[in-house]
């Protein structure tokens, strides 16, 4: 597999922190960024390199001279992200992950090839998607049920009753094709992947995006850059493992209606099944919405006593919870403060993905176990979704 990384950025807003190297090539604990970069990638099974190169293009080729498995493509002038994979056209396979050079996403990039494969028809790309409840910061990027790109909404025009959204975590799955009509006319000028071809993608629905999970830091700003020296090495020595996402009201306990407080009544049946995954080395993260908080139907205080009574209660089995998540946004609630869409309510996957910010989460081989057909089968085209009958638990 070719990665693709565009590493001639000038790094303006870090030029006061890091001096005379490139982006790309910033310090992170005394090691460039763009080695964990390659150190992440080679990991998860890529096995050639392009990098883009411009500004001070010299420290990134006399770092990666001796890599048999890198080649370095300078652009003398700026080109925008399109031109320098024009640039280097004739170094690229016919399918190719592109990377920006600032941005570290832990994600598994192989299930972009699986469900590009599966998803996409003809020339395409597909764009590595971050969940993020901050986009008052990124903006976000508007998908469909079927995974293609319908909009990119931009920071300054963001819908009133959108709490949360995915973002482009700077890697795209892309087929070489896509470039072949711009070849002809390219004249070493300037030419936007984001402004040019991307919209043009969209219109004639070869654009495609997909939520993964991982750590993710773009180091392009100081207060980023300071956070990375941690997140990053830390992140690189962990080993991913499967979880067990399970959802509560009529999977793990009774569900009497709007369950909250002592309404506590654990199902014996699903007791066995998450002691079965746990002993496999599953994680066990619970996946739950709650609307009846936005609905007024009770607190926030009786969501987390009923939470906490089902935390203990399998802690004293020996089957500790390694994460809870939990929605209380819904576009239909009573009390205003909550009156939101969000990503995090199911079948979203907001609520799995910021998981896998908190833990090394492998997706490929985890589970969603629930027993409401229309809310417990995420939109996640590569997760297993187990639907189990309500308050039977599984047997």
């Amino acid at each position: 597999m070719q990665a693709v990384i565009l590493a001639g950025g000038f790094g303006t807003r870090l030029s006061h922190v890091v001096k005379d190297v490139p982006k790309p090539m910033a310090p992170i604990r005394d090691i460039p960024f763009l080695k964990y970069q390659y150190d992440y990638l080679v990991s998860r099974g890529f096995d050639s390199f392009v990098l883009l190169t411009g500004y001070k293009s010299n420290v990134i080729e006399d770092y990666f001279r001796d890599y048999s498995n890198v080649v370095c493509i300078r652009e003398e002038t700026p080109l925008g992200t399109a031109g320098a994979l024009l640039n280097a056209y004739e170094h690229l396979e016919p399918e190719f992950l592109l990377l920006n050079g600032d941005t570290f996403f832990s994600a598994d990039f192989s299930l972009l090839y699986d469900c590009k494969k599966r998803i996409a028809s003809g020339p395409s790309a597909m764009l590595a998607l971050k969940y993020t409840e901050n986009i008052d910061r990124y903006g976000f990027v508007e998908i469909s049920g079927e995974y293609r790109v319908e909009r990119f909404i931009e920071k300054g025009a963001l819908p009133a009753d959108q709490i949360d959204g995915y973002i482009n975590a700077g890697a795209y799955l892309m087929d070489r094709e896509l470039l072949t009509a711009y070849l002809k006319d390219f004249n070493r000028n300037f030419i936007s992947l984001e402004t040019e071809l991307f919209p043009r993608m969209i219109e004639n629905g070869q654009l495609y995006g997909l939520p993964l999970g991982g750590s993710f830091i773009d180091i392009g700003i100081p207060d980023d850059y300071y956070r990375a020296q941690d997140l990053i090495p830390s992140t690189m020595a962990l080993t991913p493992r499967p979880a067990l996402f399970v959802d509560k009201d009529g999977t793990l306990i009774v569900d009497s209606g709007y369950v909250h407080g002592d309404d506590f009544r654990p199902i014996l049946e699903s007791e066995k099944m998450v002691e079965e995954y746990v002993r496999k080395g599953y994680y066990l993260v619970l996946i739950t919405n709650q609307a009846g908080v936005a609905k007024n139907k009770f607190s926030e205080d009786d969501m987390n006593r009923n939470i906490e009574l089902l935390l203990k209660h399998y802690e004293q089995l020996g089957l500790k919870f390694d994460d809870a998540e939990y929605c209380t946004w819904c576009a239909e609630a009573v009390l205003e403060k909550y009156r939101f869409r969000s990503l995090a309510r199911k079948p979203y996957p907001g609520m799995i993905l910021k998981a896998c910010e908190k833990l090394p989460i492998d997706l490929r081989h985890s589970v969603m176990v629930g027993d409401k057909p229309d809310v417990d089968r995420i939109a996640l085209p590569y997760l297993e979704c187990i639907i189990v009958e309500p308050d039977r638990g599984c047997n």
